[in-house]
């Protein structure tokens, strides 16, 4: 990546010592409270630091979120039913969340890259270091499964700081662990990236399926956590009562 981007790497690295976090989008379609009951049930077992409020629950705007660490995903604070969008090429959608920052301890942004259709490279890699201006705090932008998103392959892949969705590269490889597992390390050892999503799926769909114990990232996950913000986007196996409530199992999972 280039090197306007290099100062970032610090700066991450001074915010980041084992952090490790949990996604309403792996509890969600519950209310609020009820998922942050799960997440205080959770934080122990997962020995989680902080709690990524992202879609899946309504996360209001206004609400007094308790004394945790959080990370925003996406476009994910609401006002009772209005959503508030965020979009790098559009300044005026960055002010409630800058707002929402002042307010809060928010660790970090991620979102997800706009169509290629919708900028060029370099239009987004401007806006993007615009909007991370404007917050005052860490902003990655998320590979994407889907080939007209841009950051959905290695070729598209914009100079901005990086969050890897294990998941996501597996739908690029169409399930193939071996070719994933290359991939993610590969994006790890040679990009700029900040944070990391966990969830599992069959290859076809992002479909945040339970995590199985015997999954390829197991065994980088202590250096990870050294290193990036590993997120949970699906919960692994042993907690399956508290998956997201469309999924939620009641019954042994063969995965």
């Amino acid at each position: 990546m280039g090197e306007r981007n290099s100062f970032l790497k610090s700066s991450i690295q001074k915010i980041i010592n084992q952090m490790k976090g949990l996604s309403i989008t792996a509890i969600g379609l519950r209310c609020f409270d009820e998922c942050l009951d799960i997440f205080y049930t959770l934080k122990s077992p997962l020995k989680l630091d902080y709690l990524e409020l992202a879609i899946g629950s309504k996360c209001e705007i206004d609400r007094d979120y308790p004394d945790i660490p959080l990370i925003l995903h996406d476009s994910c604070l609401y006002d009772r039913y209005f959503r508030y969008k965020l979009d790098p090429l559009q300044p005026s959608t960055w002010k409630a969340y800058a707002d929402f920052i002042n307010r809060h301890q928010v660790l970090a942004v991620s979102l997800h890259p706009p169509l290629k259709s919708y900028c060029s490279q370099k239009e987004l890699e401007v806006a993007m270091m615009k909007m991370q201006k404007a917050l005052q705090v860490p902003v990655y932008l998320e590979v994407m499964p889907a080939d007209n998103y841009w950051c959905s392959s290695i070729p598209t892949l914009i100079d901005f700081p990086l969050l890897i969705d294990v998941s996501h590269v597996n739908i690029w490889h169409q399930g193939n662990t071996t070719t994933t597992k290359e991939t993610c390390l590969t994006l790890l050892n040679s990009y700029t990236v900040g944070a990391i999503h966990l969830s599992h799926n069959a290859g076809k769909a992002d479909t945040h399926d339970l995590i199985p114990h015997n999954v390829w990232f197991n065994d980088y996950l202590a250096e990870w956590n050294d290193n990036y913000f590993v997120t949970y986007e699906s919960l692994t196996i042993d907690y399956a009562a508290y998956e997201r409530l469309d999924k939620c199992r009641r019954f042994e999972v063969d995965i």
